[in-house]
């Protein structure tokens, strides 16, 4: 059984031998660096490493064409402030330029603004899916043993974030709401022009909507204003996806989202992940309350993988009745970070991989 085939069973409920073993979150520029020296070899990716399965996202970029030039405008000892690829001004520690502390300035701040920002985002602009595409993973898509899919990055939260700035895109929806609705449907527009001809050509198994909408206490924004400022412009995006029967599309946000997942389930997202557990989330219980309309990822707390092996058994044990149903992949819950030993991270591998299953 290929990590493929072992990733639409196991979303499907079907019988497999043992779970997909995949990182869901990519790694901490710095935890790589720290694994370098604890047996890492330099220009091989854990997944290589520890023989695991990765998630195969179709080359497209839902960036910005042409980019915003990326550079570095103020440094100290310990911060810089740099312009993103986005437009937006990040601050974030020097040694560590992986992870944000801070957006400081951002690039739409009027509807003018958003009129000339949107000129970047046109499906058709050379580039944004590479030419050689088609080959590399359409061409032969039964080739692959591993899962295929296209990752929506940024979805609408994290569009506004970028654009506008969280303090003003979260006040905007009651100050300002027909600059979202413009945005919003903007956006709609240009991710299913950009999606269609991927669709039409290669079977994927998951869409991924990168939104990161909630914080460890609750979403940062009511189910209402979901409804409201979502619905209408999400629902031509997932009725593509089904149309084309991608099995698994899938909530990407950290926090806690449980708060948001019924009116998001209502209109076709039936997976979400990485499922804090420090926000509040266990698989068990979104099992009991969803059932089998809802698939889940993660789940393995990254504060017990930095503790050891003891708690990291006691992380599988929990999980291990719900992975018995099936639905759900096993793993870390956030980005392995510089406080994580490579050892320990190896050990929850190598733990996920002898799983054994008899459905």
């Amino acid at each position: 059984m290929t990590a493929r085939e072992r990733f639409r069973r196991t979303m499907a409920f079907e019988p497999v031998d043992r779970p997909p073993v995949l990182a869901l979150e990519p790694y901490e520029e710095s935890a790589l660096r720290r694994w370098h020296t604890e047996g890492l070899p330099q220009g091989i990716t854990p997944e290589e490493f520890l023989g695991m399965s990765r998630l195969v996202n179709v080359p497209v970029s839902f960036g910005p064409m042409p980019a915003f030039e990326e550079k570095v405008i103020f440094r100290d000892d310990r911060y810089e402030h740099a312009i993103s690829s986005m437009g937006a001004t990040l601050r974030r520690y020097r040694d560590n330029p992986s992870m944000l502390y801070g957006h400081i300035d951002h690039p739409v701040k009027t509807r003018a603004d958003w009129d000339e920002y949107s000129q970047r985002f046109v499906p058709s602009t050379p580039g944004r899916i590479p030419l050689q595409w088609a080959e590399s993973v359409a061409g032969a898509p039964s080739a692959f043993a591993d899962p295929i899919g296209v990752c929506i990055f940024p979805f609408f939260f994290r569009l506004g974030f970028y654009a506008l700035g969280m303090e003003r895109f979260l006040s905007a929806f009651y100050e300002e709401p027909e600059l979202i609705h413009r945005m919003f449907s903007d956006w709609s527009r240009f991710v299913i022009e950009t999606i269609r001809p991927i669709l039409q050509t290669v079977k994927l198994d998951y869409a991924l909507l990168a939104e990161d909408l909630a914080g460890k206490n609750g979403p940062l924004v009511s189910p209402r204003t979901y409804a409201e400022f979502w619905h209408p412009y999400q629902d031509p995006v997932i009725r593509l996806l089904q149309d084309h029967n991608v099995p698994v599309i899938c909530q990407w946000s950290a926090g806690q989202v449980e708060p948001l997942l019924p009116c998001m389930m209502q209109r076709g997202v039936n997976c979400t992940w990485p499922l804090e557990v420090v926000a509040g989330l266990q698989a068990a219980d979104l099992r009991r309350r969803f059932g089998k309309a809802l698939r889940l990822g993660g789940n393995i707390a990254k504060e017990a993988v930095i503790a050891g092996p003891q708690a990291i058994d006691r992380e599988i044990e929990r999980l291990m009745p719900v992975i018995g149903h099936g639905g759900v992949i096993p793993a870390l819950d956030d980005m392995a970070s510089p406080d994580m030993a490579f050892g320990h991270y190896r050990y929850l591998i190598q733990r996920l991989q002898a799983i054994r299953l008899d459905r």
